[in-house]
């Protein structure tokens, strides 16, 4: 008997999603996701105006590291605590744990509080997303994968038009407290969804070890390291952290791939399709990661708008990212392929284009940079997931699925510790403040592009064709 006994195993057979032993999953995933995405993007504009009411704002690249090595932390504990807890008692600690993170914001007394309970959101966020993109391969059927990922697709669509809308208007009729909680529906909804879908662990099951291995461990410490330049931001020998811990993660692959019981995928960061896609998938979130800490803040220090406002135009990327991945995913394989492989050069014009926003005083110019980024995810994220998971060998696919949040959200964690750092070295933030950040701008959002450079360099580097 297993863990899963009480759900319709995935079959060739099943005819939709809404089939028997489909439904239920597919309902599951989509709240765990739904959860992260809702999180993220409602709180957007808040998080800066939590930041300025503590009286901390220079902590704000902080709090966002903390939150990204959250996930990365969860990520890379999410199947070992599985095999010692079964997925109910997983997602229902983890979803308990996200809750009290949301408490802890909504009543911080201080900039620290803050970021503990956003660290406690990230480390349930990581354990949650990769239990559900671990349990895509295992209760889906196969031919009905490309359909769960339009699904998710549409939640992230979902949240993008609804997370603004309610985070902005807590925030400017209520208080940032108040947006901190919108989230809380949600994750009521995976609380339930998880209770009646995923069966209790049988009694008698073997127990495995839950202690990390040591590539594990090395994985922890690299990421530690990474919010070390976020943190402190003055001191120019931080930065050396990142490639230290960058470093420890290499090291970690290394030694793992050389193990009988390999924990991370064989051909992750290496030659060959998985090899590059894992590359790009990493890249492009560094070069992302900019936006995500300092695009709100930089909005509303600039152009003086409402947190409504903000929200909207900070999701910008999500809704173009969504209604992008739902285009490309309709399209015949060669042409999703050929799309992937110029995905990030999107990217680059996007942080050019933000940064000419900022520069000429122009919020819409701001928001189209901001969509392109969206569209470079768009036709990347979808394609790039598929051709990793049909270059991954039958026996390896599920620990390569869960691994692929963890890749994107390091690629976030290495992007807010530098962005951090480099705003620390440029003063961003007091520029922002008193109206002379278009050098600092200029700094940030032309890494960026360096960055999605590095990213389009491996997508290019792909095979030129690929079949269904």
């Amino acid at each position: 008997m297993s863990e899963h006994s009480t759900i319709v195993p995935a079959t060739a057979g099943a005819t939709g999603i809404l089939a028997p032993g489909q439904r239920g999953p597919v309902m599951l995933i989509s709240a765990g996701v739904g959860m992260h995405a809702f999180n993220d993007l409602a709180i957007a504009a808040s998080v800066p105006v939590a930041y300025s009411d503590l009286g901390a704002l220079p902590m704000l690249p902080v709090a966002y590291a903390l939150f990204f090595i959250g996930v990365v932390t969860g990520g890379l504990l999410s199947a070992r605590l599985r095999s010692r807890f079964g997925a109910r008692r997983l997602a229902l600690g983890a979803a308990t744990v996200f809750v009290t993170g949301v408490l802890l914001t909504s009543t911080a007394p201080a900039g620290a509080v803050f970021a503990l309970g956003r660290a406690m959101q990230g480390l349930s966020d990581g354990l949650i997303v990769a239990l559900c993109y671990g349990l895509i391969p295992e209760l889906i059927a196969p031919a009905l994968v490309q359909r769960v990922f339009s699904v998710e697709a549409v939640v992230w669509a979902l949240a993008a038009a609804l997370g603004p809308l309610a985070g902005g208007f807590a925030t400017e009729y209520l208080d940032w407290r108040a947006a901190m909680l919108v989230c809380l529906p949600f994750a009521i909804l995976f609380l339930i969804c998880a209770t009646l879908i995923l069966p209790a662990r049988p009694p008698r099951a073997p127990e495995r070890r839950v202690t990390p291995s040591l590539p594990v461990q090395m994985c922890l410490a690299g990421a530690v390291l990474l919010s070390v330049p976020a943190a402190l931001p003055a001191l120019p020998l931080a930065a050396l952290a990142i490639p230290v811990g960058l470093a420890l993660f290499a090291a970690a692959l290394h030694r793992d791939a050389g193990a009988d019981d390999a924990f991370f995928p064989r051909a992750a960061f290496r030659t060959g399709t998985v090899g590059r896609a894992t590359w790009a998938l990493f890249l492009m979130p560094v070069a992302q990661s900019v936006s995500s800490v300092f695009l709100p803040l930089s909005l509303r220090e600039t152009f003086d708008i409402s947190p409504v406002w903000v929200g909207w135009m900070a999701v910008t990327m999500a809704m173009c990212w969504s209604l992008s991945a739902m285009w490309v995913a309709a399209r015949p394989a060669g042409l999703r392929h050929t799309l992937m492989r110029a995905g990030p050069a999107f990217q680059v014009a996007g942080a050019l284009t933000i940064a000419c926003g900022f520069s000429a005083g122009l919020p819409g110019l701001v928001a189209i940079g901001h969509g392109l980024s969206g569209v470079a995810f768009g036709l990347v994220w979808g394609p790039a997931n598929q051709a990793i998971m049909r270059a991954t060998a039958e026996g390896e696919q599920g620990r390569t699925s869960s691994f692929m949040p963890t890749i994107q959200t390091t690629g976030f964690a290495v992007g807010a510790g530098l962005g951090g750092w480099a705003a620390g070295l440029t003063g961003l933030i007091p520029a922002l403040q008193s109206g002379s950040g278009t050098g600092a701008v200029w700094v940030i959002w032309g890494g960026a592009a360096a960055v999605a450079l590095a990213g389009l360099a491996a997508t290019l580097s792909l095979p030129r064709a690929i079949r269904d």
